[in-house]
């Protein structure tokens, strides 16, 4: 039963991604490629938790695991950027400077650096299971600071859109996400679908994105 959740989560992710994929292409957005690469990492990694206990335990699940911890640690701080794209492309004053720009660019640059030190260097994993799911995961876990840290931001950069804009939907995402994250001993599925809230608030973000002008005026 645990391993259909997980299916579904997959499947959930996958709609999310063709939806981001549109969005980047329609609203010409590259900020918007970034969520649509983290909903497609949230698809593989759903997707092998699902497949876990038909692979069973072994060489090849160990390795099919490791790329979860990859996305996780390279690709989810990008969410950093994403953030500033969207505050630029809806006119905020402050995102609009080449000096904010260069800020949210060096943090997901830090943010990644702290990912491949402090998660993948030593990585070491082993197999665990929840309920009929079979999985890999560290052997010797550590608090995820980059994803944290992406999430963090991504609530400030929500507020800011939800009070000046009133546009919600990252902030929301963003606020479910990090409050299914921070749930003591919560089943693996609780975080998971945390992550479908913030691609699905994401992903109502993006619709306003793009197009290559700000939405208020130069100089406003």
């Amino acid at each position: 039963m645990v391993s259909l959740v997980f299916a579904v989560f997959a499947l959930v992710h996958l709609c999310l991604t063709a939806w981001l994929v549109r969005l980047a292409l329609t609203r010409r957005s590259p900020f918007v490629w970034i969520a649509a690469l983290v909903a497609a990492g949230l698809v593989y990694d759903n997707g092998i938790v699902a497949l876990g206990s038909t692979l069973g335990e072994g060489p090849l699940l160990y390795a099919l695991n490791l790329p979860r911890f990859f996305v996780h640690a390279l690709v989810t701080p990008l969410l950093v950027v994403f953030a500033h794209g969207a505050a630029r492309d809806a006119g905020l004053g402050w995102a609009r400077h080449r000096a904010a720009g260069a800020v949210f660019a060096g943090a997901a640059v830090l943010l990644i650096a702290y990912g491949v030190v402090f998660e993948l260097a030593g990585l070491s994993l082993v197999a665990g299971s929840e309920g009929d799911a079979l999985r890999y995961s560290a052997a010797d876990p550590s608090p995820p600071v980059p994803s944290i840290a992406a999430i963090l931001v991504l609530v400030g950069v929500g507020l800011a859109l939800a009070v000046s804009r009133r546009e919600p939907w990252m902030l929301a995402g963003a606020a479910v996400m990090f409050l299914a994250a921070a749930l003591p001993s919560a089943p693996l599925a609780v975080g998971n679908l945390g992550e479908v809230a913030l691609i699905a608030g994401l992903a109502l973000t993006a619709r306003r994105m793009g197009t290559g002008l700000p939405r208020v005026a130069a100089g406003a």
